[in-house]
């Protein structure tokens, strides 16, 4: 919860609606002179911190896991739609969401981390489906006209 700002117990009460709108663009401390200082934030960042946070220990969980299996390999347990990805791909994707986690936490911002989780589950999800890559296609090398089937017959 990086950049906070600050306002007073008497802030909340005299005047709510500055102090929500800034709760809305980040995180409030809000202090008090009898009791330890609270945090207002939208609990959607706060849902966001705690399914990072279960990200995070999936991934010491499969750095830290006994055996001979690559930490790729490991990764399949808490994403078993990394299955779908060739070889090459899950090892693209250990190396990737180690990294963008680590900058990920250096500034407290995880939208990042679950923009690239999601890309790497559609790209599972598409293979998954039948997607060829365009590398694996047979091209041609002239156009060719076909019939089209909706003209029926």
């Amino acid at each position: 919860m990086a950049h906070s700002r600050s306002a007073t117990s008497s802030d909340l009460s005299r005047n709510p609606g500055s102090v929500f709108r800034a709760a809305e663009e980040g995180p409030v401390t809000i202090t008090r002179r009898d009791g330890a200082p609270l945090t207002l934030v939208r609990s959607s960042t706060l849902e966001q911190e705690h399914d990072a946070l279960r990200l995070a220990s999936n991934l010491v969980a499969a750095s830290l896991a006994p055996g001979p299996a690559s930490f790729a390999e490991r990764l399949l347990a808490p994403f078993p739609w990394l299955g779908f990805l060739p070889h090459d791909q899950r090892e693209q994707f250990a190396s990737e969401i180690v990294e963008v986690a680590r900058a990920c936490a250096a500034i407290s911002s995880f939208d990042r981390l679950f923009v690239m989780l999601a890309e790497w589950r559609a790209t599972a999800e598409a293979i998954a489906a039948g997607y060829t890559p365009d590398h694996d296609l047979d091209w041609l090398d002239e156009p060719e006209v076909v019939d089209d089937p909706r003209a029926g017959g």
